[in-house]
């Protein structure tokens, strides 16, 4: 871990500082850390994997050209779960 020994001066507007609350609340962090955080993300440095990671990608259209599962296959799914908690489906062969 970097040793933190400067200290930067920002103004910024009440609703701005509001909403970095609110995330660095969201996000079990300082407003210190989190501005911290930001900033590195800005500059693609330490967070910057972090920063790649998100925002999720959408999802909106990832699976239209595959088949869609009719009432059967989840019937069929729901009763192999049902079964393997009841200890009716497969068992494991004994641990040596």
């Amino acid at each position: 871990m970097m040793k933190k020994d400067a200290v930067i001066t920002v103004r910024v507007p009440r609703p701005t500082r509001r909403r970095l609350e609110a995330l660095a609340r969201r996000e079990g962090r300082s407003l210190s850390q989190q501005v911290e955080r930001l900033i590195e993300r800005g500059l693609g440095g330490a967070d910057s994997a972090e920063a790649a990671a998100s925002p999720p990608p959408r999802l909106s259209g990832l699976l239209a050209a595959e088949p869609v599962p009719e009432y059967g296959d989840f019937r069929s799914v729901r009763t192999l779960l049902s079964d393997s908690v009841r200890g009716k489906g497969r068992r494991r062969a004994p641990r040596r």
